[in-house]
């Protein structure tokens, strides 16, 4: 992309600045970054850049983008805006240029450029921390076939990176696994840049848990490290199919309706499993078969044909069935004899733990259905059938108060894990509600006491995965709550005079009794004063959802539109 005079932003400003933009000493400097930044991704390189002028005075510099940013539009005001938001961070206010780049973020959620600048001077200087993982190596790339539902192939989750590796419809199997994106993805992890990757979203590179390359002992990763090896002779280990949406629920996390493949559409899909997934199903190795990603794979007859023939062929491979379960019951179990071979890892979504907040977050769906269901699964897995079970939580608006529970619940059927993951903006018909439903934004009424409901000791249980849920915890006991005003072991009564004291404060009554619960968890005048806080706010179906507990727990039924919150302390 070439940057003309004009283009940027000469024309826009000329009438304010006698002398033109374009004869400013730092303006070369400037169109050659943005000119860097056009293709989108990530640049680590250009953020130490400009961390190293940082620690000179760039007034002249700061003021030269702000001259050039009128004006301007797409790939080059983007450029000017992420230069400008990092070189504040670093030279004048590290918050507020965070919070800038979060706002570019919150109109580019996907942007691997934004979301690596903000890495970046998130990171800078910080004691124990650090932006830089040219060190590391991450695996994905070189193993993992994602299918999505457009019939692209994903290197790795397809939320944390936009990198396509091809596409299943009229390419081969190796045509995709070794197309020039499929090596320029692997390239971008051996030459420590990950300028592919949204390192705002990816567990491994948030959390710091990518291993060091110097410290990898597989042999086949030894040889690609060693060799700076792109194009592989070997298949994937793991073969993660999430590209037919079919699916018996509509849950407002993932998709405003239900979704079924037409006719059109399980036509293209036997064509698929043909040409891709039976070469590959039938390859060396024993890669790990995940279905499916999206959807249902008992909805969907794409994906039960591909379970079909795995249960009447000897396939050499693992199996982990990804399901909402309301299908997976015994007898849909006993028409795939085979398929026990496998001893499959199960992973339910479920997302609640209560009938009244399960019908809402996985509608049309029935606890009294799923609940035998997830029963079933778990008396498997006590006999070793299976081998792994798992529950699977997007934590959001209407089931964060209910983590704690997920935890008990997990334990009680038996299961290995519970799995939770904070809710994505992943735009399409989530882009309208994300900010109601994100409790963990620092301006959401109910942030705080999502961050109180993090501190119950329930979730550092060993069944617990938090994954980047890991983050809020760890700030919940970072920060100051409202709990913090209370003595440390306190009493219901040490807790009812700060309630009192909050009296017309609905977000830090919530709170408190948020906290309260974590350590009087059955007690009905909580949950009573709790939702009639949350009505105030404008929460009510949240509010009658601790209505129905307190009655599941013995209180009177309290139809929500009496709620009062004059009388609420």
């Amino acid at each position: 992309m070439n940057v003309a005079v004009g283009t940027l932003g000469e024309d826009a400003v000329a009438r304010a600045n006698p002398v033109p933009l374009t004869e400013h000493p730092y303006f070369p400097v400037v169109e050659s970054v943005v000119q860097q930044l056009a293709d989108g991704a990530d640049h680590p390189e250009v953020w130490a850049a400009l961390a190293a002028a940082a620690e000179h005075d760039v007034t002249d510099l700061r003021d030269l983008l702000d001259a050039l940013r009128p004006g301007q539009s797409g790939a080059i005001l983007k450029g000017v805006n992420v230069i400008g938001g990092v070189l504040h961070a670093l030279t004048v206010d590290r918050l507020e240029g965070i919070a800038f780049l979060n706002r570019l973020a919150s109109e580019q959620a996907s942007c691997p450029q934004i979301a690596g600048a903000t890495f970046f001077v998130q990171r800078h200087g910080q004691p124990g921390l650090s932006a830089d993982l040219s060190d590391r190596f991450c695996e994905s790339p070189f193993v993992k076939f994602e299918t999505l539902m457009d019939g692209s192939v994903a290197p790795c989750c397809s939320i944390w990176t936009e990198q396509r590796l091809g596409n299943l419809d009229g390419q081969t199997f190796e045509q995709i696994w070794n197309s020039p994106a499929a090596q320029d993805m692997r390239g971008s992890i051996l030459d420590g840049s990950y300028r592919h990757c949204h390192k705002q979203r990816c567990d491994f590179i948030v959390d710091g848990t990518l291993p060091k390359r110097d410290e990898v002992v597989d042999p086949e990763f030894r040889a690609i490290i060693d060799e700076g090896r792109t194009e592989l002779s070997s298949g994937p280990r793991w073969l993660f199919l999430a590209h037919d949406v079919t699916c018996n629920l509509a849950c407002p996390s993932c998709r405003d309706g239900i979704l079924v493949a037409d006719d059109a559409q399980e036509q293209r899909f036997e064509v698929i499993e043909r040409d891709v997934f039976r070469p590959l199903l039938n390859a060396e190795g024993e890669p790990l078969i995940s279905v499916s990603g999206q959807g249902d794979p008992w909805s969907s007859p794409h994906y039960r044909s591909i379970l079909r023939y795995m249960s009447d062929h000897d396939v050499k491979a693992k199996l982990a069935i990804h399901t909402n379960a309301l299908l997976m019951g015994e007898g849909r179990w006993a028409q795939y004899p085979g398929l026990e071979k496998y001893r499959a890892a199960v992973i339910v979504s479920i997302d609640a733990c209560t009938p009244w907040v399960y019908q809402v977050v996985r509608r049309p769906g029935k606890w009294e259905k799923l609940y035998p269901n997830l029963e079933f699964i778990s008396a498997k897995r006590a006999r070793g059938e299976f081998s792994e079970y798992s529950l699977n939580t997007t934590v959001q608006l209407d089931n964060y108060h209910e983590m704690a529970g997920l935890v008990e619940l997990t334990e009680r059927l038996g299961a290995d894990s519970v799995l939770m993951y904070m809710i994505q903006n992943t735009g399409g018909h989530l882009a309208k509600d994300f900010a109601r439903k994100n409790v963990a934004a620092s301006t959401h009424p109910l942030h705080l006491a999502f961050l109180e409901t993090l501190r119950d000791e329930r979730l550092a249980a060993p069944v617990v995965q938090l994954y980047d849920v890991a983050n809020w915890r760890a700030r919940a006991f970072e920060v100051e709550l409202p709990s913090d005003s209370l003595p440390k072991g306190y009493s219901r009564a040490e807790l009812q005079d700060a309630l009192i004291a909050a009296r017309g404060n609905a977000e830090r009554v919530v709170a408190l009794c948020a906290a309260g619960r974590t350590h009087f968890r059955t007690d009905l005048d909580l949950l009573l004063l709790e939702a009639q806080a949350l009505a105030a706010l404008g929460f009510a179906e949240q509010g009658a959802y601790r209505l129905k507990e307190r009655e599941a727990l013995g209180g009177e039924a309290i139809v929500p539109a009496t709620l009062g919150w004059q009388n609420a302390a």
